[in-house]
């Protein structure tokens, strides 16, 4: 599902009034990755990161779960704060396991791409990584959907901010 159903998704949270967490979930170097390998294996990249989340859904989380596709490397797991971190910790490390054969060999062995910045100068970037921000309501009251979307947008940055996969839960109180 997309931004609409998504959007359905955490007012439906809000409206419940009960405990949520809603886990960002955004690929880190992907954009280098899809430069150098073309949109159709990064388009493969993409269904093997949706369907790692289904599956950690269903091995850790509730039937009524919800996984969604912001677009592009975004996407959202909606759950409760008792099952987030289990969560992550499965999508984290089922993308981990599987991130390397994204690659050639070359690529493997080496531990990253060579890749190009705006001013055209040659970078080493890593192969491609998770960064999940976790928000929920449990320190904090969320009352509309946009509160969602900006303290996800600060947790997935802080996420980003170290160069491996990982998440950050809001633990931050009101």
């Amino acid at each position: 599902p997309g931004n609409v159903a998504i959007l359905n998704e955490f007012s439906k949270c809000i409206e419940s009034k009960s405990a949520f967490a809603v886990c960002y979930a955004d690929l880190d170097k992907f954009k280098a990755y899809n430069d150098k390998y073309g949109f159709e294996h990064g388009d493969n990249v993409i269904r093997e990161t949706a369907r790692i989340l289904l599956g950690a859904i269903k091995e850790y989380g509730r039937p009524e779960d919800f996984v969604g596709h912001i677009g592009g490397d975004d996407f959202v797991v909606v759950t409760t704060p008792e099952f987030a971190n289990k969560i992550c910790e499965k999508i984290i490390h089922d993308f981990d396991q599987i991130s390397a054969s994204f690659y050639n060999q070359e690529d493997r062995e080496n531990g990253f791409i060579i890749g190009y910045d705006r001013q055209s100068k040659i970078h080493k970037i890593p192969l491609l990584s998770i960064s999940i921000g976790v928000v929920t309501n449990e320190m904090r009251d969320i009352s509309h959907v946009a509160q969602i979307g900006e303290i996800g947008a600060e947790l997935k940055k802080l996420a980003k901010s170290v160069e491996k996969s990982n998440y950050v839960k809001d633990k931050r109180q009101e």
